[in-house]
Formats: structure tokens, sequence, C-alpha cells
């Protein structure tokens, strides 16, 4: 638990710096129905970036839990 928080709070703070924060708790939340698709695509774009970054978070947008986890971590977050 403790590497998904680390990579959670150095996604948090990608999100604060380009402003996207409220944008992705929003997404999260209401666009719960096409994280499944957001998921696939970025299992599909993996190669193409080459970077394992894509395939942590396309479980976390595979897993309906850890998905309102993270949005609640981020609300959390963007509160304090």
């Amino acid at each position: 638990m403790q590497i998904q928080s680390t990579e959670w709070e150095k996604w948090a703070e990608t999100l604060e710096r380009f402003k996207l924060k409220g944008l992705t708790i929003w997404l999260l939340e209401a666009g719960q129905p096409l994280a499944i698709l957001g998921a696939q695509a970025l299992y599909f774009g993996e190669p193409f970036f080459g970077s394992d970054k894509f395939s942590s978070l396309a479980q976390l947008l595979e897993d309906e839990t850890q998905t309102r986890t993270f949005a609640a971590f981020l609300s959390k977050d963007a509160t304090s």
C-alpha cells in the first residue's frame, strides 16, 4: 500500500501542477462507466509510450473501488 500511496501522491502533484485535479476528480466520479474503456486504451497505448505508469493507471481504472478511493484521496488532498 505504501508504493500505491507514493504513486498516488506523485499523480496528485502532477495533476495539481497542471491544474487538472478538479477535472480528474469529476471524471473519476462521473465517468465511471467509461473507465474500463479508458483502461483498455491505456493498455493499447503502453507499447507506444513505453511506460509502466500507463499500466498502473489502467489497473486503477479497471477497479471501481480503487478508482473511487483515488478520487476520495484527490478530494481530501484538494481540501487540505
